[in-house]
């Protein structure tokens, strides 16, 4: 996605979406939020988001713990950590 920035929603649409069992013509949206450091998914950056990504340190990225590699590097690491705490207060605004 490009053009997006941080705190802020975007709207994705889909149209002539093609179905699993091979039916096609379907259509939708949905609403995202994006905000760079909130690994918790509670709409701000907070203690809780510098302590999760603190944690697993020097682990590699798994389906379990993608969220917390905020650089998108393939590993958690400190600079994952000086990124949410760089971003700390930072919040969405209210939908």
């Amino acid at each position: 996605m490009t053009g997006a920035t941080n705190a802020q929603y975007v709207t994705v649409a889909v149209s002539n979406a093609a179905a699993a069992d091979g039916g096609t013509g379907g259509s939708g949206s949905i609403r995202l939020g994006l905000l760079a450091g909130d690994v918790n998914g509670n709409r701000a950056v907070t203690l809780a988001d510098v302590l999760g990504v603190s944690t697993p340190l020097t682990q590699p990225v798994a389906g379990a713990n993608y969220l917390r590699d905020v650089n998108a590097n393939g590993t958690l690491s400190l600079a994952d950590t000086m990124f949410v705490n760089a971003e700390l207060t930072q919040a969405l605004p209210v939908p």
